[in-house]
């Protein structure tokens, strides 16, 4: 059997301009696999368009769309918890006892490491040989401590289970896009059979991924130069930030235009455009006192099979109330923050 690793950075994606959703994608073309096995989620999921608020956001952006469109098939792998809740209620009764609560400090302490790579720009050869071995570190470390057990979410144990559930699939290339949780136990589990993830390079795709990532930023330098880079691209989620530029800076009309044209094409992709769109359309559509038109898009987003928690929640709101510029900035900030939170 001949296994690809691919580690998955959850919303940091975003903030990696070279490792992001699309370069993923890329790597994921290039290991040609036979089927694709995914840690984050259990095969099930994929059934219901609620699977698209993992907070590996890669997946839904980029990964499984294309899986999909070249009709490969797909495994979810993922052990849930044998408790839920064993985590948070080991927290609770160590905070009530001395020393294992100093214990527990100690084992956070060992992932500042992490945390602060992280925190840098980094692609895919820094993730492998800088983050991945640091979080082994750490994971080794608290489960010399603390055991495999509710101080760990039986981590180990769980990636065990996973691991052997790949090993059975009927497949002899395999690819598998596993959270960077999951990456150093797999790779404990299933090192005889992986081999390297194949050489890539940076697509034009993957360029115009950063630049939109990028815009999502709540704090945007150069607003100009920004404008000036999105009308370069020709795609609907290009429209959509360079409304949402135009409202933060005051151009209400013309952040309106930009959002009826694109309403009036295929927005259909990524999957939080849909609900995000016709949310900030009505948004748009009360500042302009065109209340019916405001009504028709926040029940639209309602009608979605599928939208992001907070474009749900801003219609919502919308029809409740209509939209005034004193929220403008905070509804942005709850718009950018589906992205990183999910």
């Amino acid at each position: 059997m001949r296994l690809i690793l691919i580690p998955l950075m959850g919303p940091f994606h975003l903030r990696y301009p070279a490792y992001n959703s699309v370069t993923v994608k890329d790597i994921l073309k290039a290991s040609r696999p036979q089927a694709v096995v995914t840690t984050v989620l259990q095969t099930k999921d994929f059934d219901r368009p609620k699977w698209q608020d993992t907070p590996e956001i890669a997946l839904p952006q980029a990964l499984i769309p294309w899986v999909k469109q070249q009709q490969i098939p797909l495994y979810g792998v993922f052990e849930p918890s044998p408790d839920p809740v064993a985590l948070q209620d080991f927290r609770r009764y160590a905070n009530e006892y001395p020393k294992l609560g100093e214990q527990v400090k100690n084992v956070e302490a060992n992932l500042r490491p992490v945390v602060q790579l992280l925190e840098q720009s980094l692609d895919l050869g820094r993730i492998q040989h800088e983050v991945l071995p640091a979080l082994h570190t750490y994971q080794t470390y608290r489960e010399d401590i603390l055991g495999d057990g509710p101080g760990t979410d039986w981590l180990h144990e769980r990636v065990s289970q996973m691991a052997s559930k790949i090993l059975g699939l009927p497949f002899e290339n395999l690819t598998i896009l596993a959270s960077a949780e999951h990456v150093p136990f797999l790779h404990e589990s299933l090192q005889e059979h992986l081999v390297d993830i194949p050489d890539t390079v940076s697509s034009e795709e993957s360029r115009e991924r950063s630049l939109l990532d990028f815009a999502f930023g709540v704090d945007v330098p150069e607003v100009g130069n920004l404008l000036a880079q999105l009308r370069t691209l020709n795609s609907a989620e290009a429209r959509y930030h360079e409304a949402n530029l135009l409202l933060a800076n005051g151009h209400i009309l013309e952040s309106l235009e930009i959002l009826e044209k694109a309403s009036q094409g295929n927005f259909s992709e990524p999957y939080y455009l849909p609900g995000y769109l016709l949310a900030r359309l009505g948004q748009l559509y009360d500042l302009n006192r065109d209340r019916n038109a405001a009504l028709r898009c926040y029940k639209g987003v309602r009608a979605l099979s599928y939208a992001p928690v907070e474009a749900f929640e801003e219609a919502l709101r919308g029809l409740e109330k209509p939209f005034e510029l004193s929220r403008a900035e905070a509804s942005q900030n709850r718009v950018n923050s589906m992205v990183d939170d999910s």
